[in-house]
């Protein structure tokens, strides 16, 4: 089977992904926490999960180095992990910056360039950054994640300018509110947020593209609109 790594698989949109996408491919991922990479592991024995916080460049680079040495071919990387934490410039601690910058994007360009010579190689396969609604509107509370979700659809702009001539597609995917533990207390009914499934779908269909397209970004609301 073909292989596709999703980070954060372990729950919300990555779990749902990586569900959707096993029916074609062998599922590489990883978790952060130790309880939720132990549950994932026992629901999924036939998937590679492995426990590796993707805040630290060191675990990223842990990650990839037990990527290449088990996978020879990539076909998929979706770079799914990420966090929101509140805070506004003025009064955020200089922590919750580096913590977004770090798990929102540096993981991202870590870890896709330390994969990108097996995809170069190959002259095939595609790249999905989970980016957000936030990558191209401000948020009020948000500042910090603002920032780091920008820096990934320009992360996945760049990448897509030069890998073409490598035929290995890039695409952005910017998400509106989810219904994942970001909103939990929230108080909004369910059918206010988009469905991790809702999410699965899309990039299930964005991967099955002939190798002739691909789909730069796309830009996935609630049907009622922003929260």
């Amino acid at each position: 089977m073909s292989v596709a790594i999703v980070t954060g698989c372990t729950r919300g949109v990555g779990y749902a992904i990586a569900k959707r996408l096993s029916q074609k491919y062998t599922i590489i991922g990883c978790g952060s926490t130790a309880h939720t990479v132990a549950d994932t592991q026992k629901r999924h024995p036939e998937w590679d999960i492995q426990l590796y916080d993707l805040s630290q460049k060191k675990e990223v680079i842990g990650f990839a180095d037990y990527v290449l040495s088990n996978y020879p071919e990539i076909q998929l990387l979706v770079n799914n992990a990420g966090r929101f934490m509140p805070g506004r410039l003025y009064d955020e601690t200089d922590e919750v910056y580096e913590q977004m910058l770090a798990i929102n994007l540096s993981s991202a360009y870590y870890l896709t360039k330390r994969l990108l010579p097996t995809f170069m190689k190959q002259r095939n396969g595609l790249i999905i950054n989970i980016a957000s609604i936030a990558s191209i509107a401000a948020y009020p509370n948000g500042s910090s994640y603002s920032i780091a979700k920008a820096g990934l659809l320009s992360f996945s702009r760049n990448l897509r300018e030069q890998l073409k001539s490598y035929h290995v597609g890039v695409t952005a995917v910017l998400l509106g509110a989810t219904l994942t533990r970001s909103w939990e207390g929230a108080p909004y009914p369910p059918e206010r947020f988009i469905a991790p499934e809702t999410v699965a779908e899309i990039v299930w269909t964005i991967s099955q593209l002939p190798p002739s397209a691909v789909v730069e970004e796309i830009v996935i609301r609630p049907m009622l609109g922003d929260l």
